[in-house]
């Protein structure tokens, strides 16, 4: 922990010297013609342009009224580098996360690569892209983690378990509709849960200026690890809270993998709202402790919250503050979230309701969280965030401490460097 608190410390000064906006804004131009800017060069006709890209997150987190065995209380939980451009009707992204794994990671299949990808423009209504990035789901999904609104997703967003892989899509947009639909080799590669081929689909409507509505849709089979296996692993769904608590472990699952998702946003001005609700079905052929067939395992959660820059900034991706440090107080935004997931299967309640791997009637486990936030931008580049979550379990005997009714507080915290 202390190596994570001074390597965080180390990167987060070397990053604000690096990122420390120079005196002067004003775009130089080298000899050609090339114009550069701050970690962006541009070619004379503007047909060529690449940007450095790339954030470090530094978060801690406060047990108040209970504790988390093995839990860290600081990490470098993020260090993301890489490139973006484009070249006429190309354009291309690669970024890399170069932190050393942790052990947890590697069952998990966490790896350096996050996106690489290339994308040909055709017209605005179709372009094609191909290579490693995120399946096409929720929201909040696909927002980068330097830009939630939150320091930790949505719970419905880790547990439903989609994320990058290598693949192909078709998108576009066509008058107030935009859609994104294609093919991957799985659902989160080098992961050991990972589905095999799987098709994901998002259609999104602009229904009113600053609304968008959308469905996502995605269907994998996933293979189950052979029973020879001296410790076969299950694959399915995991659910956690959002201070680290795994509320629904993996089940055994063998079969079809399915999951749908709806989600709204609204911006305008300094406020903006956002809900999603999804379901996960996993099919368990053969997975019963005598190798018959078992009732799907289900994974449903939703999710609703709201911010408002205080400061008068406004609602979007990238919060540029209006009067920065020194020339204001920056941007402030407070959020509040509240959000539920649970776990149970689409079987008749009969028989004792387990909460083993391969349990027949899988006993329900949910959690509910409700979670204050503040962010603070100083300027672009430096965003401090505080968030305070309480958490409230359905079945005690599945909480953290089994046994005990209540809420759970957690107080989080993040220092975020980007590059602007």
């Amino acid at each position: 922990m202390r190596k994570s608190v001074a390597a965080g410390a180390a990167l987060t000064i070397a990053l604000s010297i690096l990122v420390s906006p120079p005196r002067a804004r004003a775009q130089s131009t080298a000899r050609g013609g090339w114009r550069a800017e701050p970690f962006k060069l541009k070619s004379p006709g503007g047909d060529f342009e690449i940007a450095l890209a790339g954030y470090a997150q530094e978060d801690f987190r406060s047990y108040r009224d209970w504790t988390l065995v093995d839990a860290d209380t600081s990490e470098l939980r993020r260090l993301r580098i890489g490139v973006e451009g484009k070249w006429k009707r190309l354009s291309f992204e690669v970024d890399v996360d170069p932190r050393k794994e942790r052990p947890e990671d590697t069952t998990e299949g966490a790896h350096y690569i996050k996106n690489a990808y290339l994308e040909l423009r055709f017209a605005k209504a179709f372009r094609i892209r191909a290579g490693h990035f995120k399946l096409p789901f929720n929201s909040e999904y696909l927002t980068s983690a330097s830009k939630t609104d939150f320091i930790e997703r949505a719970m419905i967003v880790d547990a439903i378990g989609v994320d990058r892989d290598w693949g192909g899509v078709a998108l576009g947009e066509i008058g107030p509709f935009g859609y994104e639909a294609g093919v991957f080799q799985g659902d989160g590669w080098r992961s050991h849960p990972r589905a095999g081929t799987t098709g994901a689909a998002r259609l999104i409507v602009r229904a009113l200026t600053g609304l968008d509505l959308a469905v996502s849709y995605n269907e994998g089979r996933v293979e189950a690890d052979d029973e020879t296996l001296l410790v076969p692993e299950p694959k399915g769904f995991n659910a956690k809270g959002p201070a680290g608590f795994t509320f629904s472990s993996r089940h055994f699952v063998n079969g079809r993998r399915r999951r749908l998702g709806a989600d709204g946003e609204f911006q305008r001005g300094p406020v903006g709202f956002r809900g999603e609700i999804a379901r996960g079905w996993e099919e368990r052929k053969g997975e019963g402790s005598t190798f018959d067939d078992l009732p799907q395992a289900v994974l449903t959660g939703w999710v609703v919250s709201g911010t408002w820059l205080v400061t008068g900034d406004k609602k979007r991706k990238t919060i540029r503050p209006r009067s920065p440090m020194l020339h204001g107080p920056g941007a402030v935004e407070i959020g509040v979230r509240y959000e539920e997931v649970r776990m149970d299967d689409d079987g008749p309640e009969t028989g004792f309701a387990g909460a083993g791997n391969r349990a027949r009637n899988i006993r329900l486990a949910a959690d509910r969280a409700l979670t204050g936030g503040i962010s603070w931008w100083p300027r672009q580049w430096m965003r401090l965030m505080g968030n305070v979550v309480l958490e409230r379990f359905e079945d005690e005997l599945l909480a953290p401490e089994p046994g005990r009714r209540g809420n759970y507080t957690t107080l989080l915290g993040r220092l975020q460097i980007s590059l602007p």
